[in-house]
């Protein structure tokens, strides 16, 4: 095995998860490790670097190396404005992981990870969208993911069906029957109490999800159906307003589509989001995400590091990654 000086470390942490791979130009993958939140806006900054920490010791004593390695790049939910990049670069280099700091938000490396420019839309728990030009030009949506049609959005939409189909606004629905049953509430004013209570939250929501995909594929709800069409065109608006913002829409730029919510039954999210797409934007190339995130952080570092074959680090990466099990969102 190469000695800590010349082994990369690539860490995807978020709001559900912190993935880190270590790997080594020749062996790829040697180490890897997990740990909860690194989200600084989501936990106290100690904590988030806690996290941060604990996977990269885990992944290094898996791969029985010493601390720290050449270079490490961080991609981080969190890393949004310009003094959030200060502050994790200065608490990664007091840690100790790296010798080389590297600091991302954690669109970009999902955008490294599988292609050198274009979009990147990820919907996850919430909707987010990073781009990089030809050119080189870079811009990731930050806190405007906030307000976007990711998974908490899909769940409490599923709820709204329900209560809609109660009070007599909406249409009868199947959700009603699996909403009932997944939150264990007998009825749906006993759904509405809970809610007014506050006691439903952002993870319960994004947790519904999954049943507006159920309910159409396993019992053809229309009313399912039209949700999940509705949040695909609204997710297109986030791709053709950064292929507009940077003058693209007449390219053939590539898009990748990251996340849970991409990876639900069917094609009806992601043909809903590839027509709406292609009515601005006829010659971009939608395409899901191949890669996991972290391999993005690993080959920014493999850049940082100078290594000498870029392409065959990133195959043997890809043939060394643990189990899946490791990049699952619970």
């Amino acid at each position: 095995m190469a000695a800590s000086r010349d082994l990369l470390l690539g860490v995807d942490g978020g709001k559900s998860k912190t993935v880190c791979l270590i790997a080594s130009e020749d062996e790829g993958v040697v180490g890897a490790g997990r740990a909860g939140s690194s989200d600084k806006y989501d936990v106290p900054f100690e904590q988030a670097m806690d996290a941060v920490e604990q996977a990269v010791r885990e992944a290094a004593r898996q791969a029985g190396v010493d601390l720290p390695v050449a270079v490490g790049c961080f991609g981080l939910a969190g890393a949004d404005w310009p003094e959030d990049f200060a502050e994790l670069e200065r608490g990664l280099r007091e840690r100790g992981l790296a010798r080389q700091v590297i600091v991302k938000n954690d669109m970009h490396i999902a955008l490294q990870a599988n292609t050198r420019y274009g979009v990147v839309l990820s919907a996850g728990t919430h909707t987010a969208a990073a781009i990089r030009t030809p050119d080189g030009r870079e811009w990731h949506s930050g806190w405007y993911s906030v307000h976007g049609p990711g998974g908490v959005t899909a769940g409490e939409l599923a709820l709204w069906a329900v209560l809609k189909a109660h009070d007599g606004r909406g249409a009868p629905t199947v959700l009603t029957d699996l909403v009932l049953a997944a939150t264990g509430d007998a009825h749906p004013d006993d759904l509405l109490r809970r809610l007014s209570a506050g006691e439903i939250g952002d993870a319960d929501l994004a947790r519904l999800a999954p049943l507006l995909f159920d309910a159409y594929y396993d019992h053809r709800d229309p009313v399912a159906a039209a949700i999940i069409a509705g949040l695909g065109e609204e997710m297109a608006s986030w791709v053709t307003g950064l292929l507009s913002r940077f003058d693209l829409l007449d390219e053939p730029v590539p898009v990748v589509l990251s996340g849970g919510l991409f990876r639900g039954k069917g094609p009806l999210l992601i043909d809903a989001v590839t027509m709406h797409v292609h009515q601005r934007a006829p010659h971009a190339e939608l395409r899901r995400a191949e890669r996991e995130p972290v391999v993005g952080a690993l080959l920014y570092a493999c850049e940082a590091l100078g290594c000498a074959d870029p392409a065959g680090f990133a195959e043997r990466v890809e043939r060394t990654l643990p189990d899946a099990a490791i990049f699952r969102t619970a």
